[in-house]
């Protein structure tokens, strides 16, 4: 059960950022930054390689066009895995969902707004969920 929320919440964490995640969005393995003490575990790697980026266990990212998440393997390293059909039905379903709150928030009706229409009325959603939560 644990997995399932910590997988949704991964989900929906990256589906927030984008609708996929993009292979930039990994730590670069040279640049210095990536607290390598937190990743390795009796000389084994906590996580996940993919085109010379780091990925932490449970992250989530399309790989040959399939999304695949890092797990660890007997071995205790990180491997990609294909998502189980629960999962990639999670995926599926977030994806929707992203693509829908994106389209809201873009757009009104058929009249696209920009950047700051779009934060003034994030804005203003918010404060009227606030007072309403307020009120009750």
């Amino acid at each position: 059960m644990k997995l399932r929320y910590l997988f949704m919440l991964s989900v929906s964490f990256n589906a927030f950022s984008q609708a996929f995640v993009e292979k930039e969005e990994g730590g670069a393995i040279g640049n210095g930054g990536i607290p390598w003490e937190l990743f390795v575990d009796r000389g084994k790697l906590l996580g996940c390689i993919y085109d010379s980026r780091f990925y932490s266990l449970g992250s989530i990212l399309v790989l040959e066009s399939l999304p695949r998440k890092c797990e660890l393997a007997s071995d205790r390293t990180g491997m990609w895995a294909q998502l189980s059909e629960a999962e990639m039905l999670l995926f599926k379903e977030n994806i929707e969902t992203q693509q829908k709150l994106e389209r809201e928030s873009t757009y009104i009706g058929k009249d696209p707004i920009n950047e700051d229409e779009a934060r003034v009325i994030k804005y203003l959603r918010r404060a009227k969920a606030f007072a309403d939560k307020q009120q009750n």
